[in-house]
């Protein structure tokens, strides 16, 4: 399982502060889709969702 796309269709910059944790296929926690996503457009690395929850 190559985990799944996030949803990266935020107003960037800033993220909601909601805490819905998903596991990256980098194997890191982030605190929500929108962080995963901001994360991505830094290091320019498609990261993906492995799964929801903490990893």
């Amino acid at each position: 399982d190559q985990g799944r796309d996030a949803n990266c269709n935020y107003e960037f910059p800033g993220c909601p502060r909601n805490l819905e944790p998903v596991c990256g296929t980098d194997g890191n926690t982030y605190n929500n889709e929108c962080l995963l996503c901001m994360e991505n457009k830094k290091r320019d690395v498609p990261i993906r969702i492995q799964k929801d929850g903490p990893c």
